[in-house]
């Protein structure tokens, strides 16, 4: 039986307006279930500054692994002695002192590459999408960027600043093109603070010490893996109307085939409000995510890796 073209055309154009919300909530790392905080006034940013320090300093220290200590100042003898000289004519020079000072690289460890992946929304509708790190000194851009021919396309854009071992949010940007284009931001100000843009509406509020968005915690989440981490288990998230908490915790390790070959996987899920997303990391490539399943109420997306992109 063929199908009226009126009808056809009709359920098309339905199915990609809902396809379309869909994408807008569950992609956009920006939740609408969060209270609007304050815009702070210059007396909090300029706490929320002296906050960043300390606590920062306090974690690069509690971030050092065994494999990261390896500078070593050695006090020669003779520079012992003449100090000791000075105020004791007896005074004998001790035995060399090895100091271990402990480094934090700010080199970004991961590899900077271009992955090609396979999209599928509920088993329902296929796309492609791609998925890319790069760095110029410790200044890191981590987007992705996926397309359902003929009916949406989408782009997630996290920049940050690689520095002590960690991320350091400064801004998130989502796009929508869906009949017209829909763009979502979040962005760190000069003076510490966080100003977002949605739907037409603008919301400011103090930033926070650790601050991660929806996309560059797979960044911490990887590196952290490759230095023999373990990761933390919640990170403040910078969200539309202020900072809201996600959560990160490991599963049972699976081996998945994908890209025609076995791959041993560890598995960690982060969750933030109803947002749900699963990770398949491949110790083997840097813990590259080999499947990521999003789940948002009902409706899935699933993206599975098919290669390297530059290939």
């Amino acid at each position: 039986m063929r199908t009226n073209p009126r009808l056809r055309l009709a359920i098309n154009v339905i199915v990609g307006i809902l396809l379309g919300i869909f994408i807008s909530q569950m992609l956009s790392g920006c939740s609408d279930e969060l209270p609007l905080a304050p815009a702070p006034s210059a007396g909090i940013a300029g706490e929320a500054s002296a906050e960043v320090e300390t606590i920062n300093g306090s974690k690069t220290a509690a971030r050092i692994s065994p494999t990261q200590a390896n500078v070593v100042t050695t006090i020669s003898p003779a520079a012992v002695a003449t100090t000791s000289s000075a105020t004791s004519p007896t005074a004998v020079a001790p035995a060399a002192v090895s100091v271990t000072a402990p480094v934090v690289s700010n080199t970004m460890p991961l590899p900077q590459t271009k992955e090609h992946y396979h999209l599928s929304w509920d088993g329902k509708l296929e796309g492609d999408a791609t998925r890319s790190l790069s760095c110029k000194a410790t200044q890191c851009r981590y987007e992705t960027h996926a397309s359902v021919v003929g009916l949406a396309s989408f782009s997630e854009i996290s920049d940050f600043q690689w520095a002590h071992g960690q991320v350091e949010f400064q801004r998130y940007e989502r796009t929508l093109q869906l009949l017209f284009k829909q763009v979502a931001r979040i962005e760190k100000q000069a003076d510490g603070s966080i100003r977002s843009e949605r739907r037409g509406k603008v919301y400011q509020y103090a930033g926070k010490a650790g601050l991660v968005d929806i996309l560059n915690i797979e960044v911490q989440l990887r590196a952290d893996r490759l230095a023999n981490r373990a990761p933390k288990a919640s990170y403040p998230l910078a969200d539309s109307k202020g900072i809201s908490a996600i959560s990160l915790h490991r599963e049972a390790d699976e081996t998945l085939t994908v890209a025609g070959k076995a791959r041993h996987s560890e598995v960690y899920v982060r969750q933030d409000g109803k947002r749900k997303t699963t990770l398949w990391l491949d110790p083997a490539q840097a813990f590259l995510p080999l499947q990521i399943i999003h789940q948002d109420g009902a409706e899935t997306y699933r993206m599975i890796w098919l290669g390297d992109a530059a290939k």
